[in-house]
């Protein structure tokens, strides 16, 4: 195992609030934008499963999903939806650049892989290329679903 457990499982932690979030925006869209945020949830889903193994395979225990998310913020219009999908990816990019720099060989790559994947993810959802993907940017709060004593549709 060539990555550090602890930033897996914070990059597993990522991927559940990642695809709490899509189950949301999906509920929340319909026609080639919904076909859209299914296939972003798709992806999240594989990255889950493949971050569980690289985990499993390096004698460490899976953080869980938590049982219910908070939105940021209500998702009341195409605008607030298109905000949490490309806030979704510029957390998860961010959590694919902790394992970069933690990780070395196929985990790396696929770190590296997955980060891109999520800048584009939210250059699509922004129209607009993300300034630094991977990197803090410390003007900007975090985006994506918190662990919460309770769901906000």
């Amino acid at each position: 195992m060539s990555a550090d457990q602890t930033v897996l499982g914070e990059v597993l932690g990522a991927e559940h609030a990642a695809i709490y979030g899509y189950g949301a925006i999906a509920a929340a869209l319909s026609g080639t934008s919904r076909s859209v945020a299914l296939q972003g949830l798709n992806v999240h889903r594989e990255r889950r499963d493949r971050l569980r193994r690289m985990i499993l395979d390096g004698g460490g225990k899976p953080v869980e999903a938590q049982p219910a998310y908070e939105l940021p913020r209500p998702l009341g219009g195409f605008s607030a939806v298109v905000d949490l999908a490309a806030g979704i990816e510029r957390d998860v990019a961010l959590a694919y650049g902790a394992l970069v720099v933690a990780a070395d060989g196929d985990d790396r790559g696929f770190a590296a892989l997955a980060l891109q994947d999520a800048a584009v993810r939210e250059a699509t959802w922004r129209e607009e290329a993300p300034r630094f993907p991977g990197l803090e940017d410390p003007g900007l709060p975090p985006e994506a679903p918190t662990p919460g004593a309770t769901a906000t549709p």
